[in-house]
Formats: structure tokens, C-alpha cells, sequence
């Protein structure tokens, strides 16, 4: 039994309308960055860290290191290229003979007293040693994948918060225009509800889904 014409047009109609919906609250909701949403995620950061590196960053910055960090975050939180280039360049330049062998401790995969003979080996301007080297790169490669684990959970906790409310937006948008008069005949509550939810994850989807599902009737007809 094929699908009837109007059940196909109703259908795509539906897709594509929610994708356009789901689309518009994405834009509302990149529009409301300058609000506490263009800052979520940014606690993992905090988190990752840990004192240890987040005292390294107040050396290197100063003590408004977070307001700065902050700001980077909201403009650069989908690629974050340069957040992660100035946490990098943070940790490294705040490392110092006072704090290398408590970072040492908090990363566990270097030599308290090898980061810390590096650290005033690099404080004097002196010629490293291949200890000195070999202490440096592996406090680098350590504190680089623990930077890239942070800027990863930051940014899953970003992009999940973004599509929570841009979907309570969308159902909350659905259900008012059907419950405005006149707008819309025979559309209900349940009806908003369902385009209200499906809205977001359509946004991306939506014109290959009307496409697949033309593509589909078309070719059951033709059987």
C-alpha cells in the first residue's frame, strides 16, 4: 500500500518547518552569548586544571586571569584555537621554582625535583640540560593533553546546554502559536509539543530529510 500524496506533503511540510524553527532558536540563542549561556561549560575548565595550573595562569596573567579567560571562551567556544593557545602559553610561563613541584605532583608524570631544577634553569636564562629538557617536554606533553581534555568536556557541556534550551525555546515558541487564535487551524497542543522537541535535532537534517523521503515516495510509485 502506497503512501497517499498528502501524507508525503504534510510530512516534508513538517520536517522542513520544524528544521526552520529549530535553525531560528540556534540564532536566538548564539544571539544571548553575552548572557551566563556563552559561559557554559567553562567551570570543566576550572575543574581540569586544578589549582595547581590555575595558580601557574595567575602568574602569567595576573590576578584577573579568569576575566580574561572568560571573554576568550565566549568568542571562541565552538573552535576554541585561541583559548587553548593562551592556556598553553599560561602554564608555561607561569611555571616557576616555587610552584614546579606541586604541578609535578597534580600532573604525577614528572620529576618534582627535575621540573623544578628546569624551571630555574629557565628563570636564570641558563643552558638547559638534557634533564632540564627531558623534565620541560614531558611537563608540556602532560599538561597539553590535560588542556585538551578540558576544552573537550567544556565544550560537550557548551554544545549540550545550547541544544537543551534551544529546544525548551522551540516548544516554548510551537505552543504559543498554537495557542494564539486564528494563527493556525487544527494544530494542538501535543502537535506543538512534538514539532517543539523534533525542532533542534531536525535543524542540521532537515532538507536531506524531505529530500529522502521525496526521493523514497518516488521511487515506491514508480515500483
Amino acid at each position: 500500500m502506497l503512501v497517499p500524496d498528502g501524507v508525503v506533503t504534510n510530512l516534508s511540510t513538517f520536517i522542513a518547518g520544524a528544521g526552520a524553527l529549530g535553525t531560528a532558536c540556534f540564532g536566538i540563542i548564539e544571539g544571548l552569548k553575552w548572557t551566563s549561556l556563552g559561559e557554559a561549560g567553562f567551570g570543566q575548565i576550572i575543574k581540569y586544571l586544578g589549582p595547581e595550573l590555575l595558580d601557574a595562569l595567575k602568574i602569567a596573567y595576573g590576578p584577573q586571569y579568569q576575566k580574561l579567560l572568560r571573554a576568550q571562551y565566549r568568542q571562541d567556544s565552538q573552535t576554541q584555537a585561541a583559548i587553548a593557545k593562551t592556556l598553553r602559553q599560561g602554564v608555561r610561563i607561569g611555571l616557576t621554582t616555587t610552584n614546579a613541584a606541586s604541578i609535578a605532583g597534580f600532573l604525577g608524570s614528572v620529576d618534582a625535583a627535575a621540573l623544578t631544577s628546569a624551571a630555574g634553569s629557565v628563570a636564570k636564562g641558563a643552558n638547559l640540560t638534557g634533564d632540564d629538557r627531558a623534565a620541560i617536554g614531558r611537563f608540556e606533553l602532560t599538561v597539553d593533553a590535560r588542556i585538551d581534555s578540558a576544552l573537550s568536556s567544556a565544550q560537550d557541556v557548551y554544545l549540550g546546554t545550547l541544544r537543551c534550551v534551544a529546544a525548551l525555546l522551540a516548544v516554548g515558541i510551537a505552543e504559543a502559536v498554537v495557542a494564539i487564535p486564528g494563527v493556525v487551524t487544527g494544530a494542538t497542543w501535543a502537535t506543538a509539543l512534538l514539532l517543539g522537541i523534533v525542532a533542534v535535532p531536525f535543524a542540521p537534517i532537515a532538507n536531506d530529510l524531505v529530500g529522502a523521503l521525496q526521493a523514497a515516495t518516488k521511487a515506491l510509485k514508480a515500483r
